[in-house]
C-alpha cells in the first residue's frame, strides 16, 4: 500500500493497533543491551533501520520511584546491604551465571510474616499519589510524543504478581484458600494504587496502558480460569475501567510469560486488547491469530528461546516470512524481543534479524 509514513510514526502504530495495515510492522525495543548494540555496529544498516532497532516506535513511561529503604528493613530480615528494595518493599538481588548471563533473582518478601488483615492494614504501603512520583508525567509524555513515539503507561505486575512478590508465591497460593479475606484485602490495597496510576497515565496522555501479571508457565496456567475469574479478574477489570473513564478507547496490553491461550477470552472480557509477549514456544501463534486476531493485538512473537537461541539463519528468515504472511495481514502485530539470553548463537541469529527485518516487515 502507498503511504507517506516514515520511521518513526505514531500514525503507523495507531493503524496497526486498530487492526488496519500501515506501511510496516511496528518494532518495540526497551533499548538494546550492549551485546545487541555490538551486533548492530558490525552491520552496514541504513539510518532508518538503525533507528528502528535502537529506539523503536514506542516509549515506556513509569511513575518515579521513591523508596524509603529504612521503612521496609524490619520486614526484610537478612536482607544484604547490596540488595535493592522496590517501591512495594520487595528485596531483590540479581543472580548471574558464571558466564555473566542473568539467572533470575533472589527475593525477600516483606509480607512473609504479615499474616493478619490487621497487620496488612498497618503495612507501609507506597503512596503513589505523592506528586513527586507523577507530577511530571504530562511533560515526559508530551516530550515523547513530540519525538513521534507512541507512549506506553507501564504498570505490569499489576495485581497477582506484585502480591506474590510481596508475600511469596507458595504462601499466597495457600492464602487464596486458607485466608480468602486476607487475599481480598491484599489485592484491593494493590488495586487501589493501580487504579490511581491508570487514571494519571490517561490524564497525562499515555497512548497505551500496559498491565499484566505472570500467570502461566510454558505448560499451563498457574491459576486456573475459574479461580482467575473469581479472585483476580475483577481487579484487572477495575483498573482498566478506571483508565477508560478518562479515555474510553485506550488500548490495554497485558503481559504474561508462558501459555496464555486458555485465559485469552477472560482477559478480553476484562478489557484487554493486546497480549505480550506471545511466546511462540508454547502458544500456537497462527491459531491465536485465527481465533482472536480481529480484536487482539499480538505483541512480541519472536521465538527467542527456540529459533533465535538454537535455530539456523534460514529458520530465522522462515519465521519472519511466517509473521508477514500469516500474522501481519489486517494489522494487529507488533514485533519485540523478550526474555533474551544473549549467547553467541542467539546473537548470530539476531544479526540475521537486523539484516532483514526492516525490509521484510513492509506491507
Amino acid at each position: 500500500m502507498e503511504t507517506e509514513m516514515t520511521y518513526r510514526s505514531r500514525e503507523r502504530v495507531a493503524r496497526i493497533l486498530a487492526h488496519q495495515e500501515a506501511d510496516r510492522v511496528p518494532f518495540c525495543t526497551g533499548g538494546p543491551g550492549k551485546d545487541f548494540r555490538e551486533v548492530m555496529n558490525s552491520l552496514e544498516l541504513n539510518p532508518e533501520a538503525r533507528t528502528c532497532y535502537l529506539e523503536g516506535d514506542f516509549k515506556y513511561i513509569t511513575f518515579t520511584s521513591l523508596v524509603e529503604r529504612e521503612t521496609y528493613l524490619r520486614y526484610l530480615p537478612g536482607l544484604p546491604e547490596t540488595a535493592e528494595i522496590s517501591d512495594w518493599g520487595v528485596g531483590d538481588v540479581a543472580l548471574h551465571t558464571e558466564e555473566g548471563y542473568g539467572a533470575g533473582h533472589k527475593r525477600w518478601y516483606p509480607l512473609a510474616q504479615v499474616n493478619t488483615v490487621e497487620e496488612l492494614e498497618a503495612y507501609p504501603w507506597p503512596d503513589f499519589t505523592d506528586p513527586r512520583r507523577h507530577a511530571d508525567l504530562e511533560e515526559r509524555i508530551a516530550a515523547a510524543k513530540n519525538d513521534r513515539y507512541t507512549v506506553i503507561g507501564q504498570m505490569s505486575q499489576t495485581i497477582l504478581e506484585i502480591s506474590y512478590c510481596m508475600r511469596g508465591m507458595e504462601q499466597l497460593f495457600l492464602d487464596l484458600y486458607e485466608r480468602p479475606e486476607y487475599v481480598e484485602v491484599l489485592f484491593e490495597k494493590v488495586a487501589e494504587r493501580r487504579r490511581f496510576q491508570a487514571r494519571r497515565f490517561m490524564e497525562a496522555g499515555a497512548d497505551i496502558l500496559r498491565i499484566g501479571d505472570d500467570i502461566a508457565t510454558q505448560e499451563s496456567l498457574i491459576i486456573g480460569p475459574a479461580l482467575y475469574r473469581e479472585r483476580i479478574k475483577p481487579f484487572h477489570a477495575s483498573v482498566i475501567a478506571t483508565a477508560r473513564k478518562i479515555r474510553p478507547d485506550v488500548p490495554v496490553l497485558y503481559h504474561s510469560d508462558g501459555n496464555l491461550t486458555e485465559l485469552i477470552p477472560d482477559l478480553m472480557d476484562a478489557g484487554v486488547t493486546g497480549i505480550h509477549p506471545v511466546q511462540v514456544e508454547c502458544m500456537d501463534l497462527a491459531a491465536v491469530k485465527r481465533e482472536y486476531g480481529k480484536d487482539l493485538v499480538l505483541w512480541g512473537c519472536l521465538p527467542a528461546q527456540s529459533v533465535f537461541a538454537h535455530g539456523t539463519h534460514d529458520e530465522v528468515r522462515k519465521h519472519l516470512r511466517f509473521l508477514m504472511e500469516h500474522i501481519a495481514p489486517g494489522g494487529g502485530l507488533v514485533v519485540e524481543f523478550y526474555n533474551i539470553l544473549p549467547t553467541p548463537k542467539l546473537l548470530d541469529n539476531v544479526r540475521v534479524f537486523y539484516e532483514e527485518f526492516y525490509e521484510a516487515a513492509r506491507y
